[in-house]
This record gives structure tokens, C-alpha cells and sequence, in this order.
């Protein structure tokens, strides 16, 4: 292969991994462990990272093989429709991060082999079935971050003797489960012109974009009721710097969310899109608020800083290129699976 072949293969990778998430569910799983209260080996906190990243990347190339006909007719621009990328390598690497997933998983006990297959189950089920049925596959997306958070907690183990670290990691699975529902239904507000053709019948397709953004708000609510009682929760170390972390969750919340409220009644794709580009940087704000409370501080903001930088660096590098394209036109989508789709009430 020549190598502007490799370069341009090379390109499609990336594209695939859409690197402006990829910091996010490792920071899940770090606050996971973190919440624990110890030992907190550095291989048991870079353990805790990695996994669910691996999981994440295995899941993007899952998902865009799973989509890659729909996304022929209304994203031909990425990497599997345009022809940058086939589909059985999406295939092959996925099941390769996955094998990665498995192996870290069991080397850190059955606690973590457990929450590992529950992740690849949801991603499987969600990536080929849950995308197109409506919030039942948001709900299954929005389970990830919080398995995430189990997995991190589960590496470094719950310790019998500190019982109270229990009731602030469930409270802290609500938070990112409805966080991550919301913003996946959010992503569905983006796209509604292509689901619609390709016969997804997402929650915005079914019931219109005011329901669905009403929606958005209520599972928005619970995220920020979830996360202020985990800080309740928790001990007196940490709290003021969490509970300022989440002023700063807030008002980014409240950005993001605000012109979806404008525009409820006809959603323009750059409005949603924006909308899940902040989002996107507003999840890992909260995701370190987590490190903090059980780190420090100083943990929290020499991991925070440069993710949150990169990852927006990296949406404005990459976001719009991949969600949007160059304006070719689509190719109607003709399949066996969008016929059986399109006749699912």
C-alpha cells in the first residue's frame, strides 16, 4: 500500500474512534475507581480507564458496521459507505477491542468479567437492534456509562468495611445512565431526516422533536438531582470542589440545552448538533467531579484540563466533517432491514 493509501486508511480509523469521546468513558471508569477506597494501584487506575475505552472503540466500529446502510443514504461521507474503510475490518477490530475488554476484564476478577459482559451485550443489542426503538435503545446506550462507572469501581473492589461508598456509586449510576440517555437522544434530534429515511423509529421519529426535547429536560433533571445527592452523600473531603464542579456542569447543561427549548418546534441539524458538541465537553466536567471526590482536587483538574481541551479540540477539528460531510447527495437506502423496520409500529 502506498502510503497516501495508508494515510488515508489511517484517517478512516480515526474517524471511526471519534476521538472527542474517547476521553469521557475512561474518565467514567477512573471515577469509579476513584470512588473506591483503595488501594489505588496506578496499574488498578490505568486498568479502570482502559477497559471501557476499549469497549467504546469496539463499539464504534460495531455500530458504524451495524449502520453502515443506513449511513449509506444519509452519511455516505464516512468511512465504511464511502469505501475508506470495509466493513469486515470494522468487524475484525471491533472484535479485536473487545478481546482487549475480555482480557482486562478477567485479569481483574470476576466482578469486572461480569460488568464487562454485561457492556458488550448492551453495545451489541444497542449498535444492532436498540438504535432504531425509540428510548428503549437510549436507555440501553445511556446503561453504558454506568456499567463504565461499575467496572472502575469493581478493579479497585468495594471494600466490606466502608459500606457508605455503596449508596453514592448507585446514586452515581442513575446520574450517568439519564446523562447519557440524554445526550443519545439528543444525537437522535441530529438526525432525524436520515432516521426517518432509513426507517429508524427513534423516540424524535415517533413523537416529534417537542416531546422528544421535553424528554431531553426530564432526564436532564435527573442527572444534575443524581449527582447533587451523590455529593450529599458522600463524605466532607471533597465536597466544596465537587459540588463547584457541578455549577460548572450546570451552566455548560444549561448551554447546551437552552437553544434545543428555542427551537423544539423545528430542530435544525447545526442547532442539535451544537447542542451534543457542548454536551460532549460537559460530560467529562462531570465524570472528573467524581475524581475529585475521591481523589483530590489536584487529581481532578490535571486530568480534567487536558481532556476537556482535547476533546474539544478534537470536535472542531473532526465533529462536523463526520456528522455532516461535504453536502453529496444520498443514496436511497433499498434493504431487507429497512422493510422490516419501517414495519415496526
Amino acid at each position: 500500500m502506498s502510503t497516501a493509501g495508508v494515510t488515508r486508511a489511517l484517517r478512516a480509523h480515526v474517524e471511526t474512534w471519534r476521538p472527542y469521546t474517547l476521553w469521557y468513558v475512561g474518565m467514567v471508569g477512573l471515577a469509579g475507581a476513584a470512588l473506591t477506597d483503595g488501594p489505588h494501584h496506578p496499574w488498578l487506575l490505568a486498568s479502570a480507564w482502559a477497559a471501557p475505552t476499549a469497549g467504546w472503540l469496539g463499539g464504534h466500529y460495531l455500530g458504524d458496521y451495524f449502520d453502515r446502510e443506513l449511513d449509506a443514504g444519509s452519511k455516505p461521507h464516512r468511512p465504511i459507505p464511502s469505501g475508506r474503510l470495509r466493513p469486515g475490518t470494522a468487524l475484525w477490530c471491533g472484535s479485536a477491542c473487545f478481546a482487549v475488554l475480555a482480557l482486562l476484564a478477567v485479569l481483574g476478577g470476576w466482578g469486572t468479567t461480569a460488568a464487562a459482559l454485561l457492556a458488550a451485550c448492551g453495545i451489541v443489542a444497542y449498535s444492532s437492534w436498540g438504535k432504531a426503538r425509540g428510548i428503549a435503545g437510549n436507555l440501553v446506550r445511556g446503561a453504558l456509562g454506568a456499567i463504565a462507572l461499575l467496572y472502575g469501581a469493581l478493579t479497585v473492589g468495594l471494600p466490606a468495611d466502608t459500606p457508605s461508598i455503596v449508596p453514592v456509586l448507585l446514586v452515581s449510576m442513575v446520574a450517568f445512565w439519564s446523562h447519557d440517555t440524554m445526550s443519545n437522544l439528543v444525537g437522535a434530534l441530529r438526525d432525524i431526516d436520515g432516521d426517518r429515511a432509513g426507517g429508524y423509529l427513534t423516540l424524535p421519529v415517533r413523537r416529534g422533536t417537542p416531546f422528544a426535547v421535553r424528554t431531553v429536560l426530564a432526564l436532564y433533571a435527573v442527572t444534575v438531582a443524581a449527582a447533587l445527592t451523590a455529593g450529599l452523600l458522600a463524605g466532607p473531603s471533597g465536597r466544596i470542589g465537587y459540588l463547584a464542579t457541578l455549577l460548572v456542569v450546570l451552566a455548560l447543561g444549561g448551554t447546551a440545552l437552552a437553544p434545543l427549548v428555542t427551537h423544539r418546534a423545528d430542530m435544525p441539524v447545526l442547532v442539535a448538533l451544537r447542542a451534543h458538541a457542548v454536551l460532549v465537553v460537559e460530560r467529562v466536567v462531570l465524570a472528573s467531579a467524581l475524581v475529585g471526590l475521591g481523589l483530590g482536587v489536584g487529581p481532578q483538574l490535571a486530568l480534567a484540563l487536558p481532556m476537556v481541551g482535547l476533546t474539544w479540540w478534537s470536535q472542531r477539528l473532526m465533529r462536523t466533517r463526520h456528522e455532516l460531510g461535504t453536502g453529496r447527495p444520498a443514496r436511497t437506502l433499498t434493504t431487507p432491514r429497512r422493510a422490516a423496520l419501517e414495519d415496526v409500529s
